[in-house]
């Protein structure tokens, strides 16, 4: 081999090396920019669900203080673009931030109003709407799995939200064969293969659900109050966990 060839074999490699790691870096920056609306969104809510535990505390300042952290992570979410996979939803999307914009705004102007003392039905109201129109925003961001959005939306988000926080019981006992049904159908569901390696994970989350939900059945027969929001809130939280891997 003379010394010119491998002058020029070894210049190839050096071009060869520097195109890979550009294109492993642009494929690392539009991974990044694909993902941000979506990280956007998950650093808002553990900031909305604060604002929650703080409206049911009857916190007026620690409201208005929380509601200013929310708005400049609203700025976040305003500012990602809609990822590629989501193109055929980005009107939707767009609009539904827009939404959540405004709902933010009308909370804002309820909490800044000087003659409010505590509390009242208003500001719950407005967090509501916040809470829905984000909650909506959230679904669009994910893949759209119809027996996982019939578990949250028929069952789940009334039980969570209205019945665990205001000790409803017979409410909870009453949603269980709801749950089971619900839980049930999520055993034949056909996962986005855009998922990957994923989706053996989520099936086995779909079982660790489904035991939950079992689980609240036995603590509803048992009786004990505890044990029975306990449950409640493990159902919760295996759902999250499917969930957030969309």
């Amino acid at each position: 081999m003379t010394a010119l060839f491998r002058c020029n074999f070894f210049m190839f490699l050096m071009v060869i090396g520097v195109l890979l790691i550009a294109g492993c870096g642009q494929n690392q920056t539009e991974k990044a920019q694909s993902e941000a609306l979506k990280l956007a969104a998950k650093d808002f809510q553990p900031t909305l669900l604060n604002l929650d535990t703080i409206i049911t505390a009857g916190d007026v300042q620690a409201a208005r203080d929380t509601l200013s952290v929310l708005m400049q992570k609203l700025d976040k979410i305003e500012d990602a673009e809609v990822p590629d996979r989501l193109a055929d939803k980005a009107e939707e999307i767009e609009s539904q931030i827009a939404k959540l914009a405004t709902s933010l705004d009308e909370l804002s102007m309820t909490l800044d109003n000087p003659s409010l003392a505590t509390i009242d039905c208003t500001v719950i109201n407005g967090y509501r709407q916040v809470r829905m129109n984000f909650s909506r925003l959230g679904g669009l961001l994910r893949f759209r799995i119809p027996e996982l959005v019939s578990f949250h939306d028929e069952v789940l988000h009334e039980i969570w939200h209205e019945a665990y926080p205001n000790n409803d019981i017979a409410a909870i006992k009453a949603a269980v064969p709801a749950f089971k049904e619900k839980a049930a159908a999520l055993t034949n569901v056909q996962w986005p293969a855009a998922l990957g390696d994923q989706i053996e994970v989520i099936k086995g989350q779909v079982v660790e659900l489904q035991n939950a939900v079992s689980a609240l059945e036995a603590a509803c027969q048992s009786g004990d109050t505890e044990a029975i929001k306990k449950a409640t809130e493990n159902v919760h939280s295996r759902y999250e966990k499917i969930a957030r891997m969309l």
